[in-house]
């Protein structure tokens, strides 16, 4: 079927804007790749892009959808080791029944998770595990939620695996992994600070002064076999190692966690504390049809040529850097909040790749993306799933309620990452 000209510009668009509600609002509880997969269908049925052009672009996204089942394979094994309850608990532990300093600890251990695991992690296994012991506290869940939430978002600059959007960047760009993690880590830790901060003060009256962590288990309670334990911890050590060596010896990184994801399954085997219910139980399968779904979604919006118009605004805001990292860092997070961060970043690497932007604009735009989508519950799928994920376990947190802090909290983590990122790219300027 073939649209005339003159209803391509309508017809693109209305598809796009089509499957982003149904992503959205999910109707019926559909889920969210049956969205995708419809626009991405409704797209070559329409003769808006021909199926040689959508092949292409999910073949160029392969890695990043096999480094994502890595991801999340892995995760899945070390939470069968018992590794993200054992966190926790030595986390409430170490606060010495301190309600702020249980707050500061789940916090960073939300960051670290984030980091060097995904902020899917942090959303799927961490936020049910710190929102069962805030539960057996008999604390208020919600700064706590409200912790999780944001440290999805905010912790997810310092590593290509932090974020789905990175890695989307890093497969266009082609970052090193140790170079894009150096460039990253002032602004992940002036982000983080600012965060902090910013929620320690908000939720100020609703922190208690103390607690009694008396009635929670030892941390070796959530241990299985020590064996499997060990070997988690062991290999995920390695992994992290093997990242960074990798970009040495140019391996690429999702042959790393792969290789993780085998050694520790095996030992899981082994040891039967593993069956094989986590590849077709446990897996998020649908993930992955709603982001090759997305892929073709969005050729369709880059075949009309808007991303050339605006890759020539992008040019016209000259070559200082600072200019060029607030102007894309905003203009993502604004974006990120209208349409979702994943088909923000899409359209933001098809803009930044027609305009050959420099890396302060690329790494701007990064900004946003990450950082931006904490005005709206819909703006990072990471915000939905915490939200889902707090739903199951009787936990709610309104959409006004998270503008209403997003609103004070996002401007201000917009623009100190971005001092951040101006003054990284002063340090190391060739990077």
């Amino acid at each position: 079927m073939e649209i005339p000209a003159n209803l391509h510009l309508i017809v693109t668009l209305s598809v796009f804007v089509f499957t982003l509600i149904l992503v959205l609002t999910k109707p019926r509880g559909m889920d969210e790749s049956w969205a995708t997969v419809l626009g991405g269908s409704l797209m070559l049925l329409l003769g808006l892009e021909n199926v040689s052009q959508a092949v292409q672009t999910i073949s160029d996204g392969s890695s990043v959808l096999i480094f994502l089942f890595a991801l999340c394979l892995f995760s899945g094994l070390l939470d069968k080791a018992g590794f993200f309850e054992w966190a926790a608990l030595h986390t409430t532990r170490m606060s010495r029944g301190s309600g702020k300093t249980l707050y500061l600890n789940v916090f960073l251990l939300g960051g670290v998770t984030t980091a060097l695991l995904s902020l899917d992690t942090t959303a799927i296994i961490l936020t049910p595990v710190v929102l069962s012991f805030v539960r057996h506290l008999n604390l208020k869940s919600t700064p706590f939620l409200v912790a999780c939430v944001f440290v999805s978002n905010t912790g997810s600059l310092l590593l290509p695996v932090s974020n789905l959007t990175n890695l989307l960047f890093q497969s266009a760009f082609h970052y090193d992994f140790a170079r894009f993690t150096l460039l990253m880590f002032i602004p992940q830790i002036f982000a983080l600070v600012a965060n902090l901060l910013l929620l320690q003060f908000i939720f100020r009256k609703e922190l208690p002064p103390t607690f009694d962590a008396s009635e929670l288990p030892e941390p070796n309670s959530a241990v299985k076999d020590s064996v499997y334990f060990r070997a988690s911890l062991i290999v995920f050590l390695l992994v992290l190692i093997g990242y960074f060596a990798g970009a040495i010896f140019h391996v690429q990184p999702y042959v790393i966690a792969l290789i993780g994801c085998a050694l520790l399954g095996a030992v899981g085997l082994v040891r039967r504390q593993l069956d094989f219910t986590i590849l077709s139980k446990d897996m998020p399968w649908s993930l992955f049809p709603f982001v090759a779904g997305l892929f073709v979604v969005i050729r369709g919006v880059e075949n009309l040529g808007l991303s050339e118009f605006a890759a020539t605004q992008l040019n016209m805001l000259g070559s200082d850097p600072f200019r060029q990292i607030v102007a894309t860092a905003f203009g993502a997070g604004l974006g990120s909040n209208v349409i979702n961060n994943i088909p923000m970043a899409l359209l933001a690497v098809s803009v930044l790749t027609h305009s050959h932007a420099s890396t302060a604009a690329q790494y701007g735009a990064l900004l946003g993306c990450n950082l931006g989508p904490n005005l709206t519950v819909a703006g990072s799928l990471a915000t939905m799933l915490v939200i889902s994920t707090a739903r199951k376990k009787g936990e709610d947190l309104s959409a006004l309620e998270f503008f209403k802090i997003g609103l004070v909290i996002t401007p201000i983590l917009l623009l100190v990452s971005s001092v951040g990122l101006w003054l990284s790219l002063l340090i190391f300027p060739q990077l």
